[in-house]
């Protein structure tokens, strides 16, 4: 009887096991592929104001991008150089299978976070979210990146609403010049 209640203990405790080694791993989806365009390391150059009717000056913008392991995010370091000083961030992105979107977070150096949804198409990603600055104050925006047929080289425009109206805070073209 012994040996009956040991077999079925070790029973027990192996099979839990070899059917859990049995199953694969979850794998990204194609939805999650579709993140692939942002790896790689992107240099960006363009012109931007910080109000619809202030004087504009240029950027130098980079990005590297590197799935984590697994596939199904991307996370994105940020540079962007300007006039008056530097930006740096630390940008996710990932795909919701429930709602069927992609998503972005954005964690600015200077307490500044950003959170979007982007839809994307074959050569075009658009963006649409909100930044709040670290006291909570949120500033509507959205953004179209539109690709070359190769993937690496992108035009892109960014408009924020201001009191009910829309104004472009910036236009750029970049190019990618490492591919992962």
């Amino acid at each position: 009887m012994k040996r009956i209640i040991f077999g079925l203990c070790v029973a027990f405790l192996v099979f839990p096991v070899a059917v859990q080694a049995q199953t694969s791993s979850p794998q990204p989806s194609p939805e999650h592929k579709k993140l692939e365009v942002w790896a790689g390391t992107w240099t960006i150059q363009g012109e931007g104001k910080d109000s619809p009717s202030g004087p504009s000056y240029k950027f130098d913008w980079t990005m590297q991008g590197r799935w984590l392991p697994g596939g199904f995010f991307l996370e994105v370091y940020g540079s962007l150089k300007y006039p008056d000083g530097e930006d740096r961030w630390l940008e996710v992105l990932g795909y919701d299978p429930i709602k069927k979107t992609y998503v972005g977070y954005v964690f600015n150096y200077n307490g500044t976070s950003f959170i979007y949804t982007m839809t994307l198409s074959d050569r075009t990603c658009f963006e649409n979210g909100t930044s709040y600055s670290p006291d909570g104050k949120g500033t509507k925006w959205r953004q179209i990146w539109n690709f070359a047929p190769d993937l690496m080289s992108v035009t892109g425009k960014r408009e924020i609403e201001k009191d009910g109206t829309w104004w472009t805070e910036f236009e750029a073209k970049g190019v990618k010049t490492q591919a992962k």
